[in-house]
């Protein structure tokens, strides 16, 4: 449904429970089951004489304001009637320009708009449960795309965001298209384009983009298996003398590689920067089509070192079997994470000792969000202390992998570029 869930120590996120509290009245029972994705519930009424009724949670919160005067309205198209917009608000909110609404501003800009009211003279709860239904009823009933970041749990089809009807379909060892979404394709008439074609002398120096990795494309395009596909790419890349960069604008930029795919006006906007900052246009490519072109180049390549690297790390940390609230997410980040926010102040402040010592309790506590992990890294790394940043990387991967259902692949690969790094740190420092 488009919401994300911040795994980054935001107290929202919470695993599901499977504690669930079933209130039973005589012939009557109220169920709260939880959204696994966005931490959302659904109501479900049960009566033993009546068909079960669903609703969903409304989209928007209560500030708690007592007012009586709130109204529900939407923005829509003068000469097609379309609905691109819903809100609520008091006074002249209707009028005002939304700053977080930026393609309903786009669009409020490009076409001959207007507003109407759903409902007026309401309290805060009961324009934010108007807004909800009025979202559905478009959603369900009409073709109106609304831009809308989120959207009503139950509705029959998501916002405007996901990728226009005439982009092609995900397909097995196929490079996707940098897409447009379906309100950006159909409002300002903005169409998808594939990557560029791949070229060999334009493979110097290249840098990795891994952002917007979904999950479809994981299973589609690399049957589960992306990290075979980064890892021969890379291992092609090295052996033929290529360099792998951080920066997509450094100087010596030759390529950028997808991993994923991404909005195509986000792709231009990189452009217009690479432009400003290095004076031309980078070469775009998915990893895919690159992975082809190396292997009938260059045949087959080891993807691991011939000779291991031995790992050594001599630390205090508790085993994993022995950390305290395992398997209760909600009172490890209660127990572990202000020990984790303390730890940070003093790794950026330079007192590194101290802030392991402060990451270990967090992790005792329960505490795992994936920035735990990133700051044990990062003071490991300035301290030289190559072997503990393994051993810490390969912990983080585990519990990513045995701990989630969605899986953040984006994150994992980043985990592993930073663990060869540290490889490679180590053997050269011998």
């Amino acid at each position: 449904m488009g919401i994300s869930s911040n795994l980054f120590g935001n107290k929202k996120h919470r695993k599901q429970n499977d504690d669930k509290k079933v209130k039973q009245p005589e012939n009557k029972r109220n169920v709260d089951m939880d959204n696994m994705d966005g931490g959302l519930s659904l109501k479900i009424s049960l009566d033993e004489n009546l068909e079960p009724s669903i609703s969903s949670p409304p989209v928007g919160a209560s500030t708690g304001n007592t007012a009586t005067d709130f109204y529900v309205y939407e923005w829509f198209i003068k000469d097609t009637g379309e609905i691109f917009y819903v809100g609520k608000g008091r006074g002249d909110r209707h009028k005002e320009f939304h700053e977080r609404a930026y393609e309903a501003e786009k669009i409020r800009n490009v076409y001959d708009t207007d507003t109407r009211f759903v409902g007026t003279g309401l309290t805060e709860e009961q324009a934010i449960e108007l807004e909800s239904k009025e979202m559905t009823r478009i959603l369900n009933e009409t073709s109106d795309r609304l831009t809308n970041r989120i959207t009503p749990l139950l509705a029959d089809r998501d916002n405007g965001y996901g990728r226009s009807p005439e982009t092609p379909k995900l397909q097995f060892e196929t490079a996707p298209h940098l897409y447009a979404s379906e309100i950006e394709n159909h409002y300002f008439g903005v169409k998808s384009r594939s990557f560029d074609e791949v070229k060999l002398e334009n493979l110097k120096a290249v840098v990795f983009i891994t952002r917007n990795l979904r999950r479809n494309e994981l299973s589609i395009i690399y049957d589960g298996e992306v990290g075979r596909y980064q890892d021969e790419t890379m291992a092609l890349l090295s052996t033929n003398g290529s360099k792998i960069l951080k920066s997509k604008f450094a100087k010596s930029v030759t390529a950028w590689i997808y991993t994923g795919d991404d909005y195509v006006t986000n792709y231009e906007r990189d452009q217009d920067q690479a432009l400003k900052k290095l004076g031309w246009n980078t070469p775009t490519y998915h990893l895919i089509d690159v992975w082809k072109l190396l292997k009938q180049r260059f045949g087959e390549v080891e993807t691991f070192p011939k000779e291991e690297i031995p790992i050594n790390p001599i630390h205090n940390r508790v085993s994993l079997k022995d950390i305290k609230n395992l398997n209760d997410w909600d009172k490890g980040f209660d127990e572990g994470k202000p020990y984790w926010d303390k730890g940070d102040v003093e790794r950026k402040a330079g007192n590194l000792g101290k802030a392991v010592e402060l990451f270990d309790i967090a992790r005792y506590n329960g505490y795992d969000a994936p920035v735990l992990y990133t700051s044990y890294a990062m003071a490991y790394r300035k301290l030289k202390d190559y072997d503990n940043e393994v051993a810490i990387i390969d912990e983080a991967i585990e519990r990513i992998r045995s701990g989630k259902s969605n899986v953040n692949e984006t994150h994992i690969m980043k985990l592993k570029d930073r663990r060869a790094k540290a490889l490679a740190l180590k053997q050269k420092a011998k």
